[in-house]
């Protein structure tokens, strides 16, 4: 949706728990392909242990290339995942008193 006061996409957000080790390589594997890291949360579990959900490609969306390149990834190395749609909010008037409206309201 785009509009004066308000502009989001709507994107894919992969989420895994993986080690250390394989994170490693899957974030290189990534950036070996040429493709962006849009979003990135790293929640620690334990010692060698991550949780991740990451959004990648460019900025305004993501492609169906990229998309399957990174699934491919994951399936390589056996990474179960999950992917599910997100909001990405690109931007919000920030003198409307009303952005929280503006927000649910959009949904």
């Amino acid at each position: 949706m785009n509009d004066e006061k308000f502009n989001f996409n709507i994107r894919t957000q992969f989420k895994f728990t993986t080690n250390d080790r394989t994170l490693d390589y899957i974030l290189n594997s990534i950036a070996q392909k040429g493709i962006n890291i849009n979003d990135y949360s790293q929640t620690k579990i334990n010692v060698n242990e991550n949780l991740i959900r990451l959004v990648v490609g460019g900025t305004g969306a993501e492609t169906i290339d990229v998309l399957r390149c990174v699934r491919s990834i994951f399936r390589m190395l056996d990474i179960k995942f999950s992917e599910k749609d997100i909001i990405q909010i690109e931007s919000i008037a920030s003198n409307d008193t009303r952005q929280i409206n503006t927000l649910f309201g959009s949904l």
